[in-house]
Formats: structure tokens, C-alpha cells, sequence
């Protein structure tokens, strides 16, 4: 049956949090099938020019890191370092885009509106407040492009 080493790997095992699981198309990893049938849409929809520069995961800074200075005492002498006290908060998007007339889109696919987590609701507040870029979810992969 099980040995102990066994059963303690089948414990430990995480499950994703929607029950999602990651699929591979074209050489590229998706976080789900419903992000893999957008990709497939955006990149038909590049291919007919309806779209350009259609790029897969991209990330803006939100919040910049805050680092500090401190001295270092040496034997001999002191130096003077810097560490990083606050990491940058970032946002990262499944797709973004120009539409036809030159516009970015960026969007994030969803299961259902009712499932967006809080942090990711602050994180596009803060990507209109900071970017003035309005972040479009997508909850079917075959959502017409605006």
C-alpha cells in the first residue's frame, strides 16, 4: 500500500485554489484551459490583424520596493549597505494588447465575477488610479475583442 513516505507526498499535495490545473499549448504553460482558449482567440485575432503585439504575462510596478541604508560594522572599517525593507508590489496580467486603432487592452481571465479575490480587485483600482489602464476580465474565451 502506502509507505509513510508515500502517504506524507499524497498529503502535502496543494491543490489550486478554483480547481483549475495548468495546461501546456504551443510550448507555453497556461494557469488554465480557459487561459489557453483566450490566447488561442487573441492570437488567431493577431494573425488577422485585428490586433498587434499581443504579449503574455505582463507586469507593471504598483508600488516601488522601499530599501534602507545601514552600516555594516568590519573589522577594519565600516561600510555602508543598503537592504530592502519593503518588496515592490506588483500586478501581473494574462494578456495585453494594442486593439486596431492603437488602444493597449489588457485583460484577466476569470471564472466568474463573483470569484474575483479582494486583493486582485485593489490591484486593478490601483492599475487605473497609478497607469490610468483599465483592466478588462474576461470570463468566456470567446469574448469579442473591443
Amino acid at each position: 500500500m502506502f509507505g509513510i513516505g508515500n502517504l506524507l507526498k499524497f498529503m502535502k499535495r496543494k491543490r489550486p485554489k478554483y480547481g483549475n490545473s495548468k495546461v501546456e499549448y504551443n510550448g507555453i504553460t497556461f494557469d488554465s484551459k480557459r487561459e489557453r482558449d483566450r490566447y488561442i482567440v487573441l492570437s488567431q485575432a493577431q494573425e488577422d490583424g485585428l490586433i498587434s503585439n499581443l504579449m503574455l504575462q505582463p507586469k507593471w510596478e504598483l508600488i516601488p520596493k522601499i530599501t534602507e541604508k545601514f552600516i555594516k560594522h568590519l573589522k577594519t572599517k565600516d561600510k555602508e549597505c543598503e537592504r530592502t525593507v519593503q518588496h515592490a508590489i506588483t500586478y501581473s496580467a494574462d494578456f495585453s494588447y494594442n486593439d486596431r486603432y492603437g488602444n493597449l487592452v489588457v485583460e484577466d481571465v476569470k471564472i466568474s465575477p463573483s470569484l474575483l479575490p479582494k486583493e486582485f480587485i485593489l490591484k486593478v483600482k490601483m492599475m487605473r488610479a497609478l497607469h490610468g489602464i483599465k483592466v478588462r476580465c474576461i470570463y468566456k474565451p470567446i469574448e469579442p475583442i473591443e
